[in-house]
């Protein structure tokens, strides 16, 4: 049992929101008393991952390929798929950003699972994990509690989770991307970002 924390970075600069997740994933953690590790993904990868490392993560993973080095929805995808694959982690938790929202329903939904977004807080007992998601303009709090086959995939609502300070240094790693392949390339349209194209796995 672990949880698994993605990482956002763009050019190598980190999004401060996914602090804000590993507070959550160390949350979760400590309700299921499971270890609590991160994944960064794209070009510069490993830059990032050294940086998150101090805080109070038990390993962090930095996934690079030529296929990922700039973002697309597929690639993303992809590469992440194959990560959880391997890793097999019991909560998999997102910082909820505009890329999140473009690329992990896709995740979620290649393990026949739904992206639960927005979760403002959560609670556990007796190895179980419940996640508060607001509804109606914030008029309502739903509970949603996690029944059924893992992984649980969830996205993080922007300043939910406080970031808290350095308090231990994780061992940092490469993930395995050797299956990305170039099978399937379908440009974008030029209004969204020229000369860039989608990959999927193989």
């Amino acid at each position: 049992m672990s949880v698994l924390v993605f990482i956002e970075q763009r050019g190598g600069v980190l999004n401060r929101l996914s602090l804000e997740t590993v507070t959550a994933g160390r949350q979760v953690s400590e309700k299921l008393n499971t270890p609590v590790e991160a994944v960064v993904i794209g070009a510069k990868a490993g830059e990032i991952a050294s940086q998150i490392a101090p805080y109070g993560l038990s390993k962090v993973y930095s996934a690079e390929h030529a296929l990922i080095a700039d973002y697309t929805a597929d690639g993303f995808a992809a590469a992440a798929e194959q990560i959880v694959k391997k890793l097999e982690p019991d909560v998999v938790l997102f910082p909820h950003t505009y890329q999140v929202r473009d690329f992990a329903p896709k995740l979620a939904a290649r393990f026949g699972k739904a992206l639960i977004s927005d979760v403002v807080s959560l609670h556990g007992e007796g190895g179980s994990l419940t996640l508060v998601r607001q509804l109606f303009q914030g008029k309502l709090n739903a509970d949603i509690k996690i029944n059924g086959q893992k992984p649980v995939f969830a996205s993080m609502q922007a300043g939910a989770f406080r970031d808290n300070a350095v308090v231990a240094y994780a061992g940092v790693c490469a993930a395995d991307l050797t299956g990305m392949q170039r099978r399937c390339l379908r440009a974008l349209p030029p209004s969204m970002s020229a000369g860039r194209a989608r990959a999927t796995l193989g």
